[in-house]
């Protein structure tokens, strides 16, 4: 199965983050999983994030 990748369509910033997290437009992404309320991403380098369904939805857009 081919890894499943998304981009994101602007800067998407995290403020209440301790420090803040800003994820750039542009940036690309493979989803690990889906889970109730959210998706897991991680990058190439291993980073992975938690993203709530409604800032997925408005934020991201597949890739290829």
């Amino acid at each position: 199965m081919a890894d499943r990748r998304v981009r994101t369509v602007d800067d998407i910033v995290f403020e209440t983050a301790d420090p803040p997290v800003t994820l750039p437009k542009g940036a690309e992404y493979f989803v690990e999983e889906v889970i109730p309320g959210g998706i897991v991403l991680y990058t190439a380098e291993g980073e992975r994030f938690l993203i709530d369904l409604e800032t997925f939805e408005a934020g991201f857009e597949a890739v290829g």
